[in-house]
């Protein structure tokens, strides 16, 4: 009884946010359909969501991994929202809404108005084909921006070997406790080692000049 309550109340948060996800369709039906045969459908950004477009070679040198599991956890944890990945291409972090009107960082590009972005179903978050790195699990729960300019920047210093830079090392003490820490690793608020490991890493970048 308690797996069929548990597995009812999944279904009906599933079913929540993609009717949030398609309110950014005047005519969603065809999108619906997609997603009910099992197929991405392509929605509209700059409605209910803006996408920021990263590419793999700075995500994976900010989280210093590949694989898909390790990838996953520590772009939940740095970004704290939903997550797309579109193998061997891009990822897309959504964020809010009107994102595009405020980036300023050169290390990626915010599809916003009249942009498009194929998107999996809710549940699929696995690859092959397209799939939520980091599921969506709320209905307007999105990453925030400057923790994606945040990750953007790691990466980019990592893969200029700018090995001097004190900031990585902290950067790197802070994702390892997170993917080891229970609390950290969650997906809820850092625990207190963790939190100390967040702000002495901001402290140490701002004696930086990484845009």
């Amino acid at each position: 009884m308690t797996h069929s309550r548990g597995t009812y109340a999944k279904a009906q948060t599933d079913a929540v946010i993609s009717r949030w996800l398609l309110s950014s369709l005047d005519t969603p039906s065809v999108a619906r359909l997609d997603w009910e045969l099992g197929r991405p459908a392509v929605l509209r950004t700059g409605v209910v969501f803006d996408a920021v477009k990263m590419s793999p070679e700075l995500v994976h040198a900010a989280v210093e991994s590949t694989e898909p599991d390790l990838v996953g956890g520590a772009l939940a944890q740095i970004l704290d929202g939903p997550v797309i990945c579109h193998p061997s291409a891009q990822y897309y972090a959504l964020v809010a809404a009107q994102t595009t009107e405020t980036w300023r960082s050169p290390l990626a590009t915010v599809l916003g108005r009249s942009g498009w972005l194929t998107i999996p179903r809710v549940d699929r978050t696995r690859p092959p084909g397209i799939h939520w790195t980091v599921p969506i699990t709320q209905a307007g729960k999105l990453c925030t921006p400057s923790a994606v300019v945040e990750l953007l920047r790691v990466g980019r210093a990592k893969c200029e070997d700018v090995t001097s830079k004190a900031f990585l090392t902290k950067y790197t003490a802070w994702l390892t406790h997170s993917q080891r820490c229970a609390t950290c690793n969650s997906g809820a608020d850092r625990c207190p080692d963790g939190d100390d490991l967040w702000k002495t890493y901001l402290t140490a970048r701002r004696d930086t000049s990484t845009p």
